[in-house]
This record gives structure tokens, sequence and C-alpha cells, in this order.
């Protein structure tokens, strides 16, 4: 009965898998640090990568028993469900952390895998095609779990990530073609498992992997930031009435003895403790190109919900235009910040007072 209902509404069957999935995690996903997500997530990749053995097994002859041939066909829905429910997942933790530089790039990937429903429908019984998506699904999850598991972030929490990717993928190839009578798909499945996994490789290598479980909060520039008790009180001058919604100085007016204090909040996970970098740069006209003037660090330790505040701060500014990255230790980009330096002159300025 339900196998006929299926056949009925085949058309919107994945569709709908995949909605619900994205609907599911919408609804109860909480933080990236929190251990009930991350392990409902486990549990997705753990049976995601149960139905692929099943399927991969099924299509080399091994599996034989009547239940599991009975309901084939609802094996592709699961797995779409699952896809579903991690990809928006990720889709939600590596937005907080995604810049619009070249990290973009991979929360790209995320969501055209997650908006790609309609071209993965009737697909999903390639086991290529399975194990490039599993090996997509399973970096983007050890590289954010192992440094909240671990308390630290650094190239070796990363490199445990994906030593944790290659086994899952090399234990489901094994339990698909160990013994199976032919193991013609071994070598398209392996390839497309193992050249995604060198291409997210090289995305690291190229900075475009965003740096979760890190997120930039909030960050500005101001004239002056000092740290009073559990806030920080920052000073910067006071916008214009029609943009009365800004926060923090686009145009920082110079003065003899002027400071600019690049202030930024980074949300890091329960008992995470690392470093973070302000790299600021000015603009060169002349070589056409930006110019590190000086990396400044100050430490995090992670669980404030609205970010672990810091600040850094510029004397002896040039006029011209600046920007300031915010980095963890590994050069990875959490956010940047951009201005403009022009001369204070005769300018007037009335400063307002801000708490954070």
């Amino acid at each position: 009965m339900l196998a006929d209902f299926y056949r009925r509404h085949e058309k919107y069957a994945a569709v709908l898998c995949f909605a619900g999935g994205i609907l599911y995690d919408s609804l109860t996903l909480g933080r990236i640090d929190r251990l009930v997500d991350n392990l409902a997530l486990l549990a997705y990749l753990l049976a995601l990568g149960g139905l692929i053995v099943l399927m991969g097994r099924l299509q080399t002859g091994q599996a034989h028993h009547p239940r599991l041939l009975q309901y084939q066909w609802l094996y592709p829905l699961a797995i779409q469900f699952l896809l579903g429910s991690l990809f928006s997942a990720y889709a939600v933790f590596y937005f907080q952390s995604v810049s619009l530089t070249r990290t973009a790039v991979f929360f790209g990937l995320i969501v055209l895998l997650l908006l790609a429903n309609e071209w993965l429908k009737g697909r999903l019984t390639s086991l290529p095609l399975l194990m490039a998506m599993y090996c997509f699904a399973l970096f983007s999850f050890f590289i954010f779990f192992v440094p909240v598991l671990l308390h630290t972030m650094n190239r070796w929490t990363f490199a445990l990530g994906v030593a944790l990717c290659g086994s899952a993928l090399l234990g489901v190839l094994g339990a698909i073609f160990l013994r199976a009578p032919d193991r013609a798909g071994l070598k398209p499945c392996g390839l497309a498992g193992g050249g995604v996994l060198v291409l997210l490789l090289l995305f690291y290598w190229a900075n475009w992997i965003p740096p979760v479980p890190l997120a930039l909060r909030s960050g500005g520039i101001y004239h002056r930031a000092e740290k009073q008790g559990t806030r920080y009180r920052l000073e910067m001058v006071r916008p214009p009435r029609h943009l009365f919604w800004k926060k923090s100085e686009e145009v920082f007016y110079l003065r003899p003895g002027d400071r600019a204090y690049c202030f930024t909040a980074v949300f890091a996970p329960t008992e995470l403790h690392t470093t973070l970098f302000h790299q600021w740069q000015r603009y060169d006209k002349k070589q056409g190109e930006w110019v590190q003037t000086d990396r400044m660090s100050y430490p995090v330790s992670g669980g404030r919900e609205g970010g672990y505040r810091g600040f850094t701060y510029k004397q002896a500014l040039a006029l011209g235009d600046w920007r300031v990255d915010v980095e963890n230790p590994e050069g990875q980009l959490l956010g940047r910040i951009a201005f403009r330096v022009e001369e204070a002159g005769s300018r007037k300025l009335e400063f307002i007072s801000l708490e954070r």
C-alpha cells in the first residue's frame, strides 16, 4: 500500500524529503558547540553511511534478504532526507563564519548542494555520486566538530578532521567492495570520494574554507576603546541623522595624535582557547595593492553568545583607504572591516559612547 502511494506521488517525494530535512534542522538546531546537535549530525552521517553501504551491497549482489529488496525504493528518499538535514545544518553554521571574500566559495558549494534537489532527483542510486556527496558531508562536519571536542583550533585539529573523513570513506568502500563478487565499481567510487577530498584540501590551502567554529559577531573602527569591568566602552563620531543606524566609523577623521581602534566580538565554542589576529592594511595607490602595516593579536576564550571581545589600535595613520582583516592563527579570514582615513581639519567632531 505504501509502495503504491509512493508510485502515484513519486515526482514529489524527493523534493519533500529534502525539504523535510531542511525544515527539521531549522526548527531544532542550536549553537555549533551544543553537544546534542553535534551528536545528531554524527548520527545522520552514520545513518547515511549505512544506507550507502546497503545500496552498494544491493547493487553488487551481496544483499538478498526479501525485506531489503522490498523496501529498496525507500532508500534514496531516506538518503535525500539525510542530505537535506546535513547540508541545511552546515548552511546555518558556515554562514556565521563566512566572509564576503574567498571563503564564500565553500559556503556557495553548500548552498548549491542544498538547492540541487531537482538535479539530484533520480541520481541518488549512483554510488560514485553518493561517495562524492558523503565525502563533502564528512569533511564539513569533522573540521568543526574536532575543534569543538578538543577545545582548540589549529592545523593539527584540521588534519585530524581530514583523517577521520578519509577513514570513514575507506570504511564505507571496504564494507561495499571487500567481499563483492564484482569490484568494477570500486575505482570510480574511490576516485569520486578521493577527488572531492583533494579538492577540499586545495580549498583549505587557498584559504577558501570558513574558519568554523569561530564566527565574527560584530566589529568596527572607533576613536577610543577601553575595558571597564566586564563591559567595553567605545567612542565614535556621531553619524549624520540619516545614517542613525551606524555603529562604527566608516570614515575616520584624523586629528594630531589620534589612534584608530579596531574592536571585534568573535564567537567561539565553550572552553575553546585560541588567538585572533588583526591584520592592518593600507591601500598603496602606487603599487595598486594592499600593504600590511601591522599584525596584532589577542587571546580568545569561548562561550559568550555575543562573542569574545577585544581590540587593537593603530597610530601614525596615513590618509587613504584602510582595512583590518580578522584572522585565526592559520590565516583563515573571519571578517574584514574597511574604513577610510581623512583629515579632520577644521571639522568639529561630536562623539558618542557605546557599550559592548
